[in-house]
C-alpha cells in the first residue's frame, strides 16, 4: 500500500520540484518549475493522488485497471482534462515511482527531463 507521503517521498527527489497545498483542497501539489505534475487526490481525499498525464494516456490506465485509475476532469463550463486519479492502497511502490517520474519528465523542461534520475 502507498500514501501520500510516498507520492512526496517520490515527487520531491526529483530537480526543481517545489511543494505546495491546494487552495481549495488543502492537500499536496507538486510542480516542477511551476508546472503541476502531481498532487493529493482532491475531493477523493488523501488516499488517492492525481497525475497529469496525457488524456490518451489516462484512458488507457483506466481502461486496463478501472479500480485503480479514474480519469479527472475539471468539473462546469470550463470542463476540461486534469489526469488521472490512482487509488494509492491499490498501486505498488515500484509503480507509483515509476508514475511520478514518468510525469515528471513529462511536464520538465527538456534540460531537467533529458538528466539520468538520480
Amino acid at each position: 500500500m502507498t500514501t501520500l507521503d510516498d507520492v512526496r517521498r517520490f515527487a520531491t527527489a526529483l530537480p526543481a520540484v517545489e511543494e505546495t497545498v491546494h487552495f481549495r483542497f488543502k492537500q499536496p501539489v507538486f510542480k516542477v518549475v511551476g508546472t503541476t505534475f502531481a498532487g493529493g487526490g482532491g475531493s477523493k481525499g488523501e488516499g488517492t493522488a492525481v497525475f497529469c498525464i496525457p488524456h490518451a494516456d489516462a484512458a488507457a490506465a483506466v481502461a486496463a485497471d478501472p479500480d485503480v485509475y479514474e480519469e479527472v476532469w475539471r468539473p462546469g463550463a470550463r470542463r476540461s482534462f486534469i489526469g488521472v486519479r490512482v487509488d494509492l492502497a491499490k498501486v505498488s511502490h515500484a509503480r507509483l515511482e515509476q508514475l511520478v517520474y514518468s510525469v515528471w519528465r513529462h511536464k520538465a523542461p527538456k534540460r531537467l527531463a533529458a538528466a539520468p534520475p538520480g
